[in-house]
């Protein structure tokens, strides 16, 4: 069985690639990238590790094998027009009082970079960390969101219903812990999937294993991810409790790859990559069946990062006015529902913020201390990625940053609740022009 699924997946690879006119293309391992971190004793063991994370987020791609997707030259292809707001002189708190943005993002936060735009024009950008506008950088859990994405494009396609079980696209996964949850339940994280974390980490082992996150798997039966999500069973009732897995994006890729007919790197250069004007290449990590880690492997740059969060404030389109995403996807988002709401108060996020989760994406309502409050639509990783989405004022903000542990709460409060309503107050009103 385990080596006919491997062939499986690799007929897959090899014919999405055809399709794609070498738009996608396969890379292993960088033995000369690994061999110089390894000096510095960074290897492939421990790379992921949260105290090197400022040195090796930028070059995570290259521990790994991963998919080159390159970006296609457009006729219409159109800069961003800039109207500068100094952000950095901003202020904001800390537990020991307020600091200008630029001490508490590069200093406190170690922030790598950051790009903000406004109703389409460019008001803000800085790179730190040696970094400059071309270096991608690994987005981790941002990456599901990217994912939902290309599930909801399959959607408004005809290929997927969401309300369906997953089993009737991956039928693998009967008598699995999955055969009773649907695919929305999935991508709402409500699946009810039980996973024992591995210690000191946010996921288990055997998945990353799966993943080749780590170099080769250690384990002969774990080749691929399809191998270890059978493995799994439930410990909450199904569509209850919002319960942050990855397993549930990895499959979530698995269905948009069995609808789409082709690998999720080349469904995402045809569906997305090849459409919002992408300046540089995107690396999607990936294992040694050229399977990319869906939920958390995708490496762009910060300025490409806020071009897909253009395209969602601006109602799913591009520059050249053409609808890559759904509207009804977007507006989804932003009105929730009870599941989703329900689901969200049950789990450990509610201390954060009121909201939900929904479709691999976050709509937090954030207070500014002026008795506003902002409905931020949110794509998150892990050591400080994020994408906030503010649609009313149509304002983006990416960043990527390194910061030394990987869900610490004064993180999320720093970002959430004190930088990222510092710079929507710092926003034009609607209509007003930034000279």
């Amino acid at each position: 069985m385990k080596k006919s699924i491997s062939h499986s997946v690799i007929g897959l690879f090899f014919a999405g690639l055809c399709s794609t006119t070498h738009a996608v293309e396969f890379k292993s391992t960088n033995a000369d990238f690994i061999n110089q971190a390894a000096t510095f004793g960074v290897t492939q063991d421990n790379w992921d590790d949260a105290a090197n994370a400022a040195a090796t987020f930028p070059n995570a791609y290259q521990f790994t094998s991963h998919m080159q997707i390159v970006p296609t030259i457009k006729s219409w292809k159109q800069e961003w027009n800039y109207a500068p707001i100094n952000l950095l002189e901003l202020s904001a708190s800390d537990l020991d009082g307020e600091h200008r943005l630029e001490v508490l993002l590069r200093d406190r936060l170690k922030n790598h970079s950051m790009v903000v735009l406004n109703r389409g024009k460019l008001v803000h950008q800085h790179f730190f960390n040696g970094y400059d506008l071309n270096q991608t950088h690994l987005q981790m859990s941002v990456t599901k969101s990217f994912t939902a994405m290309l599930a909801a494009i399959s959607v408004a396609e005809g290929k997927l219903d969401m309300s369906q079980p997953i089993v009737s696209y991956l039928p693998e996964l009967i008598d699995s812990g999955f055969e009773d949850a649907t695919v929305q339940e999935v991508a709402d994280m409500r699946s009810g999937i039980g996973v024992k974390f591995t210690q000191g980490k946010l996921w288990d082992d055997r998945m990353t294993e799966a993943q080749d996150w780590n170099g080769d798997s250690k384990y002969p039966n774990m080749r691929s991810i399809m191998d270890y999500a059978k493995l799994l069973d439930n410990h909450r009732p199904i569509g209850k409790v919002y319960d942050y897995l990855d397993i549930n994006t990895e499959l979530l890729g698995k269905v948009v790859e069995k609808v789409q007919g082709k690998p999720l790197a080349a469904v995402f250069a045809e569906k997305l990559w090849h459409k919002i004007d992408a300046e540089n290449p995107a690396r999607w990590m990936a294992n040694r069946n050229g399977e990319v880690v869906a939920s958390g492997g995708l490496n762009i740059t910060t300025r490409d990062l806020a071009r897909i969060g253009q395209v969602i404030v601006n109602g799913g389109k591009n520059f050249a006015g053409e609808q890559v995403l759904p509207v009804a996807f977007i507006e989804s988002l932003i009105q929730g529902n009870d599941k989703v709401r329900h689901a969200w108060r049950q789990g450990k996020e509610f201390k954060l913020a009121k909201g939900w989760y929904q479709d691999q994406f976050r709509v937090l309502h954030i207070a500014n201390g002026k008795g506003e409050t902002y409905k931020v639509l949110a794509m998150v990783g892990i050591h400080g990625q994020i994408l906030a989405l503010d649609l009313e004022s149509q304002t983006v903000i990416a960043m990527n940053s390194g910061f030394g542990d990987m869900e610490p709460p004064r993180m999320a409060l720093m970002v959430f609740k004190q930088i990222i309503p510092a710079i929507l107050d710092a926003m034009p009103v609607t209509g007003a022009d930034v000279d």
